[in-house]
């Protein structure tokens, strides 16, 4: 019986999601994309974790979530990811992410053009914005900047140009591919979505020269992602200013006798707990409706805050 018992509790440790509430950058594992070395080389602390950890992660908003190809995950892992965007996140997918996550949760942004890519690599053009100058430093200025494609790539295509910023693009991909979009950003409730074409993995340090030089562009964009969210910690604590005096769990609706609100992370049942930060939403006759930081959405008495 105690065999027994050790072993149930030594499998139930092997499926237990890592603890991820001290990172700044999580990865989701991907079968095309490897992320991690790009980090690695840049020495940028991470967290690794697969596509099925997603829905009982202690994701939380000061965060940056990176998501290597595909991309592929189960309806319960892209609300969580959902949930962690509308929080305040940062999400940065790469390729064939744009057909598997964002469309699903963030349709009418971006979408796959239905073209695919060969490993190549191409000069670019930064744009964006001045709002974008952190993402895009030490990018363009009088070196020319290239980038390279993957072979069975997604072409992507803006859907709103009014809601999507175009941060990098290429007339030699548009003459290739059909589309020059290599990296875009757009906002999501209190959060921001970033794609790029290509895989992470296939870009540093590789020759020749101008390979080697998309290598560098990818790592200095994908080390700018982070430092951007680093500089956001100040509007999340703005954000969520207002925290629970006392116990209370998060209802579906305004009213007394509501069902429970659906709660996602690893601490569900403790959720609605005294100082639990919240941002509110919104008020309604005595209730206020209330966001984590983890990106769970519910009502709670207004006296509780």
């Amino acid at each position: 019986m105690r065999a027994l018992l050790l072993s149930v509790l030594c499998s139930t440790a092997a499926f237990a999601a890592p603890d991820v509430s001290h990172a700044k950058v999580v990865v989701v594992r991907g079968s095309a994309d490897h992320m991690e070395q790009v980090l690695q080389h840049a020495k940028v602390d991470f967290v690794a974790v697969s596509p099925a950890d997603l829905p009982e992660l202690a994701l939380n908003a000061k965060q940056v979530l990176m998501v290597n190809c595909t991309g592929d995950m189960s309806p319960q892992a892209r609300e969580r990811v959902r949930r962690f965007v509308a929080a305040g996140g940062f999400l940065y997918t790469t390729d064939h992410a744009v057909h598997q996550l964002i469309e699903p949760i963030f349709p009418h942004t971006i979408a796959w053009t239905g073209q695919t890519t060969q490993e190549q690599v191409f000069p670019i053009k930064v744009r964006g914005t001045e709002a974008d100058r952190g993402l895009l430093s030490s990018l363009g200025g009088n070196a020319k900047e290239h980038w390279q494609t993957a072979g069975g790539g997604y072409a992507v295509k803006v859907l709103d140009p009014k809601r999507v910023t175009v941060l990098m693009e290429s007339d030699e991909v548009a003459k290739a591919f059909g589309s020059g979009v290599i990296a875009v950003r757009f906002p999501y409730e209190d959060g921001q979505v970033i794609h790029v074409t290509g895989h992470f993995y296939s870009q540093p340090g590789q020759q020749p020269a101008a390979v080697a030089s998309a290598g560098r562009g990818f790592e200095t964009f994908s080390s700018n992602v982070v430092q951007e969210k680093a500089r956001d910690e100040r509007r999340i604590d703005g954000l969520y200013s207002s925290a629970l005096k006392r116990a209370v769990p998060m209802m579906a609706a305004p009213a007394a006798g509501a069902p429970a609100a659906p709660m996602m992370g690893p601490k569900a049942a403790e959720q609605g707990a005294v100082g639990t930060k919240v941002r509110v939403l919104e008020t309604k006759s005595g209730y206020a409706k209330v966001r984590d930081e983890q990106g769970n959405d519910g009502w709670v008495p207004a006296d509780a805050l």
